[in-house]
């Protein structure tokens, strides 16, 4: 038989394998030498721990516990879970977003030209793949002249 791995070694010092991998490990612990160290290794580490002084905790946890389940469960309820009269609470919050709506549409519509308001456009046509960018300076001559339209 192979080595068990670390996790079955532990398993069986703790007595929790079924009872023929429990005969298998005891057969191979009998020749092999480095998993009986493990195994001495986990027992001694078992009979440290159990040894470790318990602190006390200074209060009664399993009352504490019991006091919080006595208690009635909060009432937790969703908004979407909604009841008569609870539409009064959000009516805020439609009416805003309703506004919002209605002011966005109206001044998309400006924007277009459907409004009755005059919109100022620009007289002045700017090419949007010019050589030279607006405002700058040009470094050739001949380049501003045929951005400008010029012979």
């Amino acid at each position: 038989m192979t080595c068990p791995c670390t996790e079955e070694l532990s398993a069986y010092s703790d007595g929790i394998l079924e009872a023929s991998e429990q005969r298998a490990i005891a057969l191979h612990l009998q020749t092999c030498v480095h998993c009986r160290q493990k195994l001495d290794g986990f027992v001694a580490l078992r009979q440290g721990l159990r040894t470790l002084p318990s602190p006390p905790l200074g209060f009664d946890v399993a009352r504490h516990l019991e006091e919080r389940l006595s208690r009635p469960a909060p009432d937790r309820r969703r908004p979407w879970h909604m009841q008569a009269g609870d539409w009064i609470r959000w009516l805020p919050a439609g009416l805003a977003t309703g506004m919002a709506l209605a002011s966005g549409i109206w001044l998309g519509g400006l924007l277009v030209g459907g409004g009755s308001a005059a919109v100022a456009r620009p007289s002045v046509s700017v090419r949007v793949f010019d050589p030279v960018p607006p405002g700058g300076l040009c470094t050739v001559s001949e380049i501003c002249r045929l951005s400008k339209g010029m012979p």
